[in-house]
């Protein structure tokens, strides 16, 4: 729908904070018809998006009983109202899971990142700070998956060698307290390593760096986040009259 990532980053949040925020029936009868319509144009994620938002469902039966005993508790609500408002509520919370689900399938890589580095090296500031702001987030986007496959591989390994059968809740809870220190120190010296190797070929010496595929930001990307902003507030702001 949007080729640049700070557009598309820029309405998918402005969409669910819409509908987090709102307080009336048309405001998100008109998001889940707009999702729906995301989510036709991109229908082949629709597997996917399943897959991510499938963990509400199991959770909503227990939200559901502590809202409704919690309000039965403190507040003087007919049975009617506090389901009318957790139906409302919950439908909320699902519509923007959903749609942070969808943003998440679209843009599985670091464009977002890619995107800011050739719009501040268009700028041309010498500023070093930014440069280490970059770099942190680029090493995260860099190990946290070799991180989750290590995670994976010890606890498949566990589970082939039958360690993980018939595991209490607490004794999981200390499996991970013995094995989390251990996979984050691996990773850490990795990423110290790659910081150096970097300072060896030179990082630091050119501020700012260039982008190897440089994501452009046009005027009209410019138009389009204004625009996404201003039907923010305005939404926002009717939805409150």
């Amino acid at each position: 729908m949007f080729r640049n990532p700070l557009v598309r980053i820029c309405f998918y949040l402005s969409f669910s904070l819409t509908v987090l925020m709102n307080q009336t029936v048309l405001i998100l009868g008109i998001g889940v018809i707009i999702f729906f319509g995301l989510l036709y144009l991109n229908r082949i994620l629709f597997p996917e998006v399943l897959v991510r938002i499938t963990p509400f469902f199991r959770f909503f039966p227990y939200m559901a009983v502590l809202y409704v005993g919690f309000s039965i508790l403190l507040t003087t609500a007919t049975m009617s109202e506090i389901l009318i408002e957790i139906g409302f509520v919950s439908l909320k919370i699902l519509l923007m899971v959903s749609i942070m689900a969808l943003y998440i399938e679209q843009s599985l890589s670091s464009g977002v990142l890619i995107a800011l580095r050739s719009l501040w090296s268009t700028l041309n500031r010498p500023w070093k700070w930014m440069e280490d702001f970059f770099l942190f987030f680029e090493l995260i986007f860099r190990f946290f998956p070799a991180f989750q496959k290590e995670w994976e591989s010890i606890h498949k390994g566990k589970s082939a060698l039958g360690l993980n059968v018939n595991t209490t809740r607490w004794t999981q809870i200390q499996n991970v307290g013995h094995d989390l220190p251990g996979i984050v120190l691996r990773n850490y010296r990795k990423a110290e390593e790659t910081a150096k190797m970097m300072e060896l070929r030179g990082y630091g010496n050119q501020i700012p760096r260039g982008v190897a595929f440089p994501i452009r930001f046009y005027l009209s990307d410019g138009l389009f986040i204004i625009g996404i902003i201003c039907c923010f507030f305005g939404v926002n702001f009717l939805g409150k009259i």
